[in-house]
């Protein structure tokens, strides 16, 4: 039981981003600095009075610490747009954040063995040496999935029906997204809450381009990662239909609408369109110094609505439909109160 206490004691002092010290000086001088890093590498165990202490001063129940991992997760190296930006103490705060997240979406899966293999392009379709081959990827996984040239109503519906695993968690502009890998073969994408739901897509489909991506060397994997998501929401051939193939101008209405039709900011159809040759690189400049003088992070016009994860709680509340876990359990699983849990099944929450 103690090597579970200091895996989860360890796992909820990064998730905090306190350091030894800071959670010491935290608490004050019933522990010490000494004292924690003893728990941590299992050499010692707090008594029921200083565990307490410790719940407390990382904001988590005490049962937190017990709560034996039945899906044991190790993520490879994620992949963030804005990666060297963040400080340390901010990486290890997503990363454990996002362990524990994983841990407890395969946990429920496992409910009902509902997890299935991922439909990946072949490899060869996967390695990228130019933006071709982006849109040519970006064109393959659309036909892999089924999803036709037709806009994609919801990133992250058609991310969890190909079994990755999304989710949103906070972030400050420092942080977009990421996405990694779980024990090698478990695709997980995940993006900041509380954006404007076309940044959201966007940031889905450009963490989707990373994980699916084997970029060559010498070839710049973030702006690759950025034409695949552009490729993705719109394919070139779509581009072309709605905007022409040459225009010598663009206009606010115009884009305004392409946005809500598609789900793609107004920018993102500048680029798209600048990339695929339709606008001049001068008026896409144009519009790029508007968008800066105007606000570019808040666009103009009705912003789109942004999408949520329902797969992991839809699972979660099957679970409960047929007497498979208690509310206590599924409290435990969504991470959230039980009356959160009584007041979904009362109907008072949904």
């Amino acid at each position: 039981m103690s090597d579970i206490f200091a895996r989860r004691f360890k796992s909820a002092r990064l998730k905090s981003g306190l350091s030894l010290q800071a959670l010491a000086d935290k608490i004050g001088e019933s522990i010490t600095k000494q004292a924690i890093s003893k728990y941590e590498q299992d050499k010692a165990m707090p008594d029921s009075k200083k565990m307490i202490e410790l719940a407390k001063a990382l904001n988590v129940k005490l049962d937190y610490f017990f709560r034996p991992a039945r899906v044991e997760i190790e993520l490879s190296e994620p992949a963030y747009r804005k990666r060297s930006t963040m400080s340390k103490k901010r990486l290890y705060m997503i990363n454990e954040t996002v362990r524990d997240l994983i841990e407890r979406y395969v946990e429920t899966e496992n409910l009902f063995n509902s997890s299935e293999p991922v439909k990946l392009p072949a490899q060869d379709v996967r390695n990228i040496f130019s933006f071709e081959d982006v849109e040519q990827l970006a064109e393959n996984i659309r036909k892999l999935w089924n999803l036709g040239n037709d806009p994609i109503e919801s990133m992250v519906d058609v991310l969890e029906d190909n079994n990755f695993k999304v989710a949103l968690i906070e972030g400050d502009e420092k942080f977009d997204g990421l996405s990694c890998w779980g024990n090698k073969k478990i695709p997980i994408i995940i993006s900041k809450k509380n954006c404007s739901g076309d940044r959201q897509r966007s940031n889905l489909a450009h963490e989707l381009g990373h994980l699916l991506m084997n970029v060559s060397d010498g070839f710049d994997e973030e702006k690759a990662a950025y034409r695949f998501s552009a490729s993705f929401l719109v394919p070139r051939g779509v581009a072309y239909n709605e905007l022409g193939e040459h225009r010598k101008k663009l206009n606010l209405p115009e884009l305004h609408i392409l946005k809500h039709k598609y789900g793609m900011s107004m920018q993102q159809w500048v680029y798209r369109a600048k990339d695929l040759g339709i606008i001049s690189a001068s008026h896409a400049k144009d519009w790029f110094i508007w968008f800066r003088q105007h606000g570019a992070k808040i666009e103009p016009g009705k912003p789109v609505e942004e999408e949520n994860p329902t797969r992991m709680r839809k699972i979660v509340f099957q679970g409960l439909a047929e007497n498979i876990i208690s509310p206590p359990k599924a409290a435990e699983l969504l991470n959230c109160s039980i009356n959160e849990i009584k007041k979904s099944m009362s109907g008072l929450n949904i």
